[in-house]
C-alpha cells in the first residue's frame, strides 16, 4: 500500500491538513495585510497628523474641517467650518510644506500632496519586511504547535510512527512552500513601493528576486504565445473564408455558364 492511500485509509491523520489549512490561512492573511500599505497614504497620513494651535489649544486640521479626496487621494479638499479661521489653517498647511490654495469666499481649501520621499518610501519598505518576518514566525508556530500534538497522540497510541512520520514531512514541504511564497509576495511588494530605490537587504532577497524575474519571463512567454496561436488563427480563419468566397463564386459562375 503506498503512503498516500495508507494516510487516507487512516482516520487518525487529521493533523497535516488541518496544518496546512491554517497555513494557507496564513498566507491569505498576509496578503491582506500588504494591501493596506500604500506608498500614497505616507503624506496623507502625516497631513492628517498635523495639529495647528488655536485659540491657545492644538488642534487636528480634521476637528476644524471635513477632510476629503473625492477624486484623488493625492488632492484633499479640506471644507473649514469657521470662515474665520481658513487664512491661519491655510498658512499652517503651506508651512509645513503641503502646496494649498484657497479661492476667495470659498470654505474649501485645495491641498495637493507630495509624493513620499525616499525615507518614507524605505520606512514602509520596513514595514513590509516585519510583516513578512511576523508571518513567517506564524508558519513556524503552527508546525510546533501540530508537532506537539501529533507527538502527544503518538504517545496515546492514536496514531503509529509511521503515520506521524508522514504528516511531518506533508506539514514541512508545505512551511517551505508557503514561506518561500510568503518571502516572494514580500519582495514585490518592496518593488512595486520602493521602485528604482529598492535593493536586496534580507538574506534570501537575491533568490527571491530571481524567481520573481523568471515568473514575469514565463508569463510574458505565455502571452506572446497566446497572441501567436490567436494570430494563426485569424490568418487561418481568413483563408478559410477567401477559399469560401472563391468556390461560391465558382459555382455561380458554373451556374451561370449553364
Amino acid at each position: 500500500m503506498d503512503e498516500v492511500n495508507y494516510i487516507s485509509n487512516n482516520l487518525d491523520e487529521g493533523y497535516s491538513p488541518e496544518a496546512i489549512a491554517n497555513m494557507e490561512s496564513a498566507l491569505e492573511e498576509f496578503i491582506l495585510s500588504l494591501l493596506e500599505i500604500k506608498p500614497e497614504d505616507a503624506n496623507i497620513a502625516v497631513f492628517r497628523g498635523l495639529k495647528i494651535t488655536i485659540a491657545g489649544r492644538p488642534r487636528r486640521l480634521a476637528e476644524l474641517g471635513n477632510v476629503e479626496s473625492p477624486d484623488d487621494p493625492m488632492k484633499i479638499e479640506l471644507m473649514i467650518y469657521n470662515k474665520e479661521q481658513i487664512v491661519q489653517v491655510l498658512e499652517f498647511i503651506k508651512d509645513n510644506g503641503f502646496p494649498a490654495k484657497n479661492e476667495p469666499g470659498s470654505q474649501f481649501i485645495h491641498i495637493r500632496v507630495p509624493k513620499p520621499s525616499r525615507m518614507q518610501l524605505e520606512e514602509l519598505g520596513d514595514e513590509v519586511i516585519r510583516r513578512t518576518n511576523s508571518a513567517c514566525t506564524r508558519l513556524l508556530k503552527i508546525k510546533t504547535n501540530t508537532g506537539l500534538r501529533i507527538r502527544a497522540a503518538m504517545e496515546k497510541e492514536y496514531i503509529d510512527q509511521r503515520i506521524s512520520g508522514i504528516a511531518l514531512k506533508k506539514i514541512d514541504n508545505a512551511l517551505e512552500r508557503i514561506t518561500r511564497e510568503m518571502k516572494i509576495i514580500g519582495v514585490m511588494k518592496r518593488k512595486s513601493i520602493l521602485g528604482s530605490f529598492f535593493k536586496t537587504i534580507e538574506k534570501d532577497d537575491a533568490d527571491m528576486v530571481k524567481i520573481i524575474n523568471k515568473r514575469i519571463k514565463l508569463e510574458k512567454d505565455k502571452i506572446a504565445k497566446e497572441q501567436e496561436l490567436r494570430i494563426k488563427d485569424k490568418v487561418l480563419e481568413d483563408q478559410d473564408q477567401t477559399t469560401d468566397k472563391v468556390e461560391t463564386e465558382n459555382i455561380k459562375g458554373n451556374g451561370e455558364q449553364n
